[in-house]
């Protein structure tokens, strides 16, 4: 009996362990596929700012591909189809994402992996240490000799098919910028129209003249900005340097004591923030006068006989 027992013990563990391994690496890139997809646009920035591919297009391609990977591979994994080809595939998919996050390490680029879209904030280090994990299990999810070559479930490939249209379709049902990659112009994210904010206080927007300016508290180049916008803010005869952020309070707190800025960092709303940001890339200068913009630079501060230029002065 107990030889028995051991026996169905050791085929059950040999047949259904991996299977469940398996299970768990693809929910968790469906997760990742599902949240990333919600936002795409953000995601794309987050690629973005790994400084390894620059060109909107081919952000956009990788972004989207990237999606439609996840789904196909976390959904063989989940119904375990086709494990010697999944696995090994995934395998791959882990390798890609251990350079490139082992490369924001080293570079400093960013401090947001961007595994879950906007949704799970993850600096590079810990990312690593759980992909490292997450490839041990997916190494134990290796299919045994006893596991059959052909899989004879019919159903299954339509399944995978369903998860190959859901990579396709839900990026596109949540906003993703389809016009660009057909051919077409970049919406304008502030056109010349009335300038509108939520979150500012005591700040007279109908009268004179301002120079907002979109950061992200973790942004390296918003970083790296802070002493040229602190050379701006204090020039006197150029309007009021504020900063606008929809990061939390403690993280544009820090961020101006750790980076000595001189200038404000107001809070606004994530809506506020992406609708003033659009295709635009961070730090992204705003000049308004009287709630009307005037001009916008994306990335490098402008000068001050830019801003001066600008103004008519």
């Amino acid at each position: 009996m107990n030889n028995f027992m051991k026996l169905n013990i050791s085929n059950f563990r040999r047949i259904f362990s991996p299977r469940v391994l398996a299970a768990v690496i693809g929910i968790i890139l469906i997760t990742a596929a599902v949240l990333k997809a919600y936002d795409i646009e953000l995601f794309i920035r987050e690629i973005r700012d790994y400084d390894i591919i620059t060109n909107r297009l081919m952000l956009i391609l990788g972004a989207w591909g990237l999606i439609i990977t996840e789904f196909i591979l976390g959904t063989s994994l989940l119904i375990y189809y086709r494990p010697r080809i999944a696995v090994p595939l995934t395998g791959l998919l882990f390798a890609v994402f251990l350079g490139a996050i082992s490369w924001a390490m080293v570079t400093g680029v960013t401090e947001d992996c961007g595994c879950f879209g906007s949704w799970v904030k993850r600096s590079p280090g810990g990312a690593i240490i759980e992909d490292l994990v997450m490839v041990a299990v997916l190494i134990l999810s290796w299919p045994g000799r006893s596991y059959p070559m052909a899989d004879r479930s019919r159903i299954k490939p339509f399944i995978i098919v369903i998860s190959l249209i859901a990579g396709i379709m839900l990026p596109i049902t949540f906003g993703a910028p389809v016009k660009e990659l057909l051919g077409g112009q970049a919406g304008v994210a502030v056109k010349e129209d009335l300038f509108t904010v939520q979150g500012l206080k005591d700040i007279d927007l109908k009268n004179g003249s301002f120079i907002f300016v979109l950061i992200g508290t973790d942004c390296q180049h918003c970083r790296d900005s802070v002493e040229e916008l602190n050379a701006m803010a204090g020039k006197t005869d150029l309007p009021k340097v504020i900063a606008l952020s929809a990061d939390e309070e403690d993280q544009r707190v820090s961020f101006v004591e750790e980076l000595k800025a001189v200038f404000p960092v107001s809070g606004i709303t994530e809506d506020d923030f992406y609708r003033l940001l659009g295709k635009g890339l961070t730090p992204r200068t705003i000049l308004v006068r009287r709630q009307h913009v005037i001009k916008t630079w994306d990335e490098k501060i402008p000068t001050a006989a830019a801003i001066k230029e600008a103004l008519g002065k």
